[in-house]
């Protein structure tokens, strides 16, 4: 690291930290409140990954599962293929596919039971922290309010003991004010994007894998098995 970029670097840290000071313990719960919201979006940013089967070399399903999923060739065996060996160990979908397969000698019941087994134990798995990212991107904005609120009153305490002939004495309070609840929107606003995202990721994680299992157990039932 150059000496500027170190410079800059300590620069930054110090203006952060006189921002948090400036807005005493309600911007640093603030501080915290963000970066736990970013470490569960990046936490459930991949885990989404993995339930899709998309790893760093697979961004996207192959074109013969896609089209499996979008129902478009009534019996394609070569997509059923690709649903139980290309993503058998990678996504909830491949999971599904190799429970069901293991199940298809003892019918469509014993299928159909396999897969609500599958579903039942990874779909919760879906929505592990949304709740909590609910919560925070709630709490921030009221954290700025209570922030507001004693900046107020610390403009009010400063006015009672020195009157309110000195501009100067009366701007701490303001600031802290004006400060605390900038940043409890600026927290919240993107967390609550971000949750709103991930939650319709999960709906639709959730909704493509059933989909997807209902169609693999009809054609293992008997329209157009793969061998």
């Amino acid at each position: 690291m150059t000496p500027s970029m170190n410079a800059q670097l300590q620069q930054t840290l110090f203006d952060l930290w006189r921002i948090i000071s400036q807005g005493g313990w309600v911007m640093g719960a603030i501080f915290l409140a963000g970066q736990v919201g970013w470490f569960l979006i990046l936490e459930r940013w991949w885990h989404f990954r993995k339930m899709e089967g998309k790893t760093l070399d697979s961004k996207t399903l192959d074109n013969k599962t896609r089209r499996f999923l979008d129902a478009k060739g009534h019996s394609d065996t070569d997509a059923v293929a690709a649903l139980e060996s290309g993503l058998g160990a990678k996504g909830l979908l491949g999971q599904l596919a190799f429970s069901i397969r293991e199940a298809k000698a003892q019918g469509q019941e014993a299928m159909v039971m396999k897969a609500r087994e599958t579903l039942h134990r990874h779909v919760p798995e879906l929505s592990r922290h949304l709740g909590t990212l609910a919560i925070l991107a709630g709490v921030a904005p009221l954290l700025g309010l209570t922030g507001t609120v004693l900046g107020i009153m610390e403009t009010f305490r400063v006015i009672t003991l020195y009157g309110a002939g000195n501009p100067s004495m009366m701007a701490g309070g303001i600031a802290q004010a004006l400060v605390v609840t900038e940043a409890g929107l600026v927290v919240a606003f993107p967390i609550l994007l971000c949750h709103d995202h991930l939650q319709k990721r999960a709906d639709a994680i959730e909704d493509e894998c059933v989909a997807g299992a209902t169609r693999l157990i009809r054609l293992y039932a008997g329209k157009g098995t793969p061998a």
